[in-house]
């Protein structure tokens, strides 16, 4: 790794990136979330230093530029998006985003329990909270240059790689903090003189070329821990295989008690040594279950828990081949659906659309 030149010498963020960023009212500096401003992420400070990528999740940004959408509280509609929308002519690509091809009715429907719709975001019409027009603002400049947007989310996670570094940590970066956005796929080109800048900036090597990708780019950066949570099935280009190796990135499968194979996709996570992320519905200080057990056609799996809460959003220094338990927050304008998101706290078998879920606690 070169030495650090000059710290307070400035790395301009490339034309186009920087071009892109202020047509939708962003910066480098607001891309990303971090642990001063995310009370989850605080409590893992001391473990690392945090960044998050939020956008709007599902077919959100959709209702969120429909005039005729009248849900109330921050789903409803934004004047702010639809106008940007309609000036950029994004409006068709906006109607048709879908951030998270794998959600389903519990979690990303008109009244599920995602948490893009729990904690600050949950708070208020959008007139009165900025957080999601700022996640839509993301969201639609994404769609209007996916590769220049992912320059751009680089050359923010560098300028966070540097706050770290000064604090004597390593970065944490997680890319999908709402949505499941295939940012394994995206490219990130890099030019000699921008690889030369970072270099005197920042202290890294960065390799210029075309064809290299987000993963891999964050894979080569010292001191980053890049993590993803993501609902995708084991196998195929989207899947958590290809996820997990093209960084790598240390990926945790989602598990949605209301998919029609969640048991299934469940187990085949498990035993491709993913972790296992599942929403379960405990009260705050009550004890946690100590292992799952899931099953479905005369299989079974037992693996023990991990409280998911515990510590931040630190996922990448968990065990794999376990079950992460994460309490259940109140989202926002969730209905009766959100309730088949997550499992219950008892220790009966719960049953599922393709087999059941049993929770133990010990003793």
């Amino acid at each position: 790794m070169p030495a650090l030149i000059n710290p307070s010498r400035p790395c301009a963020v490339p034309a186009d990136a920087r071009a892109l960023l202020q047509r939708f009212g962003l910066t480098t500096a607001t891309l990303l979330t971090t642990d001063r401003q995310s009370p989850k992420l605080r409590h893992g400070q001391a473990r690392a230093r945090s960044v998050i990528l939020y956008t709007l999740p599902a077919q959100s940004l959709a209702e969120a530029i429909n005039p005729d959408n009248s849900a109330g509280g921050p789903r409803s509609f934004v004047p702010e998006l639809f106008a940007l929308a309609e000036a950029h002519g994004l409006t068709q690509k906006a109607r048709a985003y879908n951030g998270c091809p794998w959600a389903t009715a519990g979690c990303g429907g008109a009244g599920g329990a995602c948490l893009a719709w729990a904690g600050h975001a949950g708070m208020g019409s959008p007139e009165k909270n900025p957080i999601v027009a700022a996640r839509g603002r993301r969201t639609l400049a994404r769609l209007a240059d996916p590769e220049v947007f992912a320059r751009a989310l680089f050359f923010s996670v560098l300028r966070h790689l540097l706050r770290a570094r000064r604090d004597g940590l390593p970065l944490a970066v997680r890319l999908r903090g709402t949505d499941d956005h295939p940012h394994h796929l995206q490219r990130v080109p890099i030019t000699p003189a921008e690889a030369d800048a970072i270099a005197a900036r920042y202290g890294v090597d960065v390799t210029p070329g075309e064809a290299i990708t987000m993963p891999a780019r964050l894979a080569a950066l010292p001191e980053l821990r890049p993590y993803e949570y993501s609902a995708a099935p084991v196998e195929g280009s989207l899947g958590l295989i290809a996820q997990r190796d093209a960084g790598p990135v240390d990926v945790t499968s989602s598990f949605k008690p209301d998919a029609p194979t969640a048991c299934r996709r469940g187990m085949d996570a498990l035993r491709h040594g993913f972790r296992l992320a599942v929403p379960v519905r405990v009260r705050k200080g009550a004890p946690l279950p100590s292992a799952l057990t899931l099953t479905t056609g005369g299989e079974s799996i037992t693996v023990p828990t991990v409280d998911g809460d515990a510590g931040g959003d630190h996922r990448w220094a968990d065990p794999h081949g376990v079950a992460v338990l994460l309490r259940l927050k109140n989202a926002r304008g969730c209905g009766p659906e959100a309730d088949a998101f997550s499992l219950a706290a008892h220790g009966m078998p719960q049953h599922l659309a393709d087999g059941s879920a049993l929770l133990t606690w010990e003793g």
